[in-house]
């Protein structure tokens, strides 16, 4: 039996055995995996003549567009320091854009906020951040300019102008009104009290709902008024950590209020709001494993709502127009085994359809309505082969307080499901979750021959808010544990060898690299720790005063002063003495998220212990891998690194 990509819900756990034997075993050199790729982003013009992509030229992602009549492609904006990421088009002539600098130091954040003509002509800068001019640790100057810029829609009666949002270190959302041709921007006026953190427009750009927190960011307000209406009144005031709903926008008649809320079995889900009985009326999507959220598709010219988004396992789009599900079920018979996003144009113009699945990058075609005719555009990395990149499947386990937990399991090819060696796969965050799709470093390592696991422990996010606030205070505690009871129903199925297992992660998951070695020293072979945190003191000092509430940081990690023994018995570097295995750990030298005192102190207490620890610094790097050349370095000494300490191959 052979798993397949495409119909598949969960992998049923007593099946795993069979999982792919027989296949044809590849490597994909390292190179392929972590090189830049050539295309990013694609959009296409409101009429659908024109496509506008970024594409890797000279090492820098440049904007170029495609004329689709004529078939001309034409560069249309490049950098030599910066990327270019985030196109959108305001009109057929005019395309806003950010850029960010993927090779140097300011990857943490983009440059700001831009505008140009398809034509390369009358360029404006928007926004510029602050905090690439002033330097990010002048906190103190960053106060008067936002961060950051995000358009959120574009002006009828001004087809140059768009609306934006913009977001200021203190966390005040500011909404403004911006005159793409000359960057000259006006703040739009509310009478509404409090940090103004959320807003929602209608179609006539009208201001019609405010979202305002406390000092403290503990509870949020939802205002809301008619149109016309110039008073303001109170939807719902309620915990931030526990809201009664979140405000998504408004449906084409500009009187449909939609909002994501809770649904009787805890997911979120998409309602329309029912003014009369002020709460989540009639509900229009949802899904008992995962949340139903913001990722709504509306008729890009009446804004009606066609469709939901889905993050399930394989990814999907629950269609309300009837014509547009025909048009999937289509799509899906000639691309089979993929994910095909279809992103609706106005009339008979032409749709850009975006194809991925785990084992391809991405891809894009565009589907002609009025010939009903698909034409292949261009994948983002031609050079890989999906036939000789491993599946990834959808694997269930219980942890030991009854938690469900899903998971991602990724097996190597041409090896049977038995006795496999394992890297458990931890992700960063911790409030965020892995996505099934295409991941250059779980190919990596199946492509060694690993088996790969990618536990959804609690406090990843898009499972309820069950499953999210039991994470609260339970980091190195039942955080950790959720990851271990992965492992170990592997190993009790016979799927993995229990001698050889390791760990790794990156950020939140360098961290739980670490407290896995700590609380199962006999568990884990080896651990890769990515710009790991090791102190919890030190994480309550540094980055998040710059980013999160007091409050928010009390009430998700815990109090330090309350709990300071157990941020002690949880903080990895003051456990090295319990740590047995070797590790490899790798430190951004200008990382100011995690800085590299966290891998220093560590590093310095294993080799005091007489323990087997190998460091690398990653010169000019923040909080991620930017250059391909810190990737190739990195995951070659990885590689070197793990064939050493847990050979792919039993000896």
């Amino acid at each position: 039996m052979t798993w397949t990509l495409s119909f598949f819900r969960r992998v049923v756990p007593a099946l795993l055995l069979l999982a792919l034997a027989g296949a044809s075993f590849a490597q994909t050199r390292l190179q392929d995996l972590f090189r830049n790729p050539k295309y990013g982003s694609a959009s296409l013009s409101p009429n659908g003549k024109y496509l506008a992509t970024t594409a890797n030229i000279g090492g820098r992602l440049q904007l170029a567009v495609v004329d689709l009549e004529t078939g001309t492609a034409s560069n249309a904006a490049g950098y030599e320091t910066f990327d270019i990421q985030g196109i959108r088009w305001i009109n057929n002539e005019r395309i806003v854009f950010h850029i960010v600098d993927r090779e140097g130091e300011q990857i943490s954040s983009g440059a700001g906020l831009f505008a140009i003509n398809r034509d390369g002509s009358q360029s404006a800068v928007l926004m510029q951040s602050p905090e690439h001019i002033l330097g990010r640790l002048d906190h103190a100057a960053w106060v008067s300019e936002p961060r950051g810029m995000q358009m959120v829609g574009v002006s009828e009666e001004q087809p140059n102008n768009i609306l934006a949002l913009g977001y200021f270190p203190n966390g005040n959302v500011v909404p403004y009104r911006v005159d793409s041709l000359t960057g000259k921007r006006k703040e739009i006026d509310f009478d509404v009290k409090g940090l103004a953190v959320g807003f929602a427009f209608d179609r006539k750009e009208q201001l019609r709902v405010v979202v305002t927190a406390n000092a403290t960011h503990s509870d949020l307000v939802v205002w809301y008024r008619e149109q016309n209406a110039p008073d303001w009144r109170k939807l719902s005031e309620h915990p931030s950590f526990a809201p009664r709903f979140t405000v998504l926008g408004f449906d084409a008649d500009d009187t449909t209020l939609l909002v994501s809320a809770p649904t009787s079995e805890g997911r979120l889900g998409v309602y329309k709001y029912d003014f009369a009985n002020n709460r989540p009326g009639e509900l229009l999507a949802s899904d008992k494993s995962v949340d139903v959220g913001g990722d709504l598709v509306f008729a890009p010219d009446s804004r009606k709502l066609l469709g939901v988004r889905m993050q399930t396992e394989p990814p999907r789009t629950v269609w309300f127009d009837k014509s547009l599900a025909t048009l999937q079920a289509g799509i899906d018979k000639a691309y089979p085994g993929l994910v095909n996003v279809i992103h609706p144009r106005n009339a008979q113009a032409p749709m850009l359809i975006h194809s991925y699945s785990s084992t391809q990058p991405g891809q894009y075609a565009l589907y002609f309505p009025d010939k009903k005719k698909l034409q292949n555009l261009f994948a983002l990395r031609p050079w890989i082969a999906p036939q000789k990149m491993s599946a990834q499947l959808v694997y269930d386990y219980v942890a030991r307080d009854g938690l469900p937990i899903m998971s991602y399991l990724t097996l190597p090819q041409g090896r049977e499901a038995r006795a496999l060696p394992l890297v458990v796969n931890v992700h960063g965050g911790p409030w965020t979750r892995d996505h099934w799709g295409f991941n250059p470093e779980v190919q990596f390592l199946a492509g060694l021959g690993y088996a790969v696991l990618q536990p959804q422990f609690r406090g990843s996010t898009g499972f309820g808010a069950a499953h999210f606030r039991k994470s609260f205070g339970q980091w190195g505690l039942a955080m950790q544990d959720d990851v271990t009871d992965g492992v170990n129903s592997l190993v009790k199925q016979g799927v993995v060898d229990p001698k050889r297992i390791c760990i790794m992660g990156t950020s939140y998951g360098g961290y739980a690299t670490m407290m896995g070695l700590v609380k199962d020293p006999d568990l884990y072979r080896c651990g890769v720790n990515l710009l790991g945190l090791t102190n919890l003191a030190y994480y309550l000092s540094d980055w998040n005063k710059y980013r999160v509430s007091e409050y928010s940081l009390k009430e998700m990690l815990g109090d330090g002063d309350l709990l300071r023994d157990q941020f002690i018995a949880t903080s990895p570097s003051k456990q090295a003495d319990k740590i047995k295995a070797p590790v490899f750990m790798a430190y951004g030298e200008k990382d100011y998220r995690v800085p590299p005192v966290h891998g220093e102190e560590m590093r310095d207490g294993l080799k005091k212990l007489g323990k087997t620890v190998e460091y690398m610094e990653l010169e000019k790097e923040e909080h991620g891998f930017a250059k391909e050349e810190t990737r190739y370095r990195l995951y070659g000494a990885i590689e070197t690194f793990l064939k050493r300490y847990n050979p792919p191959q039993q000896p």
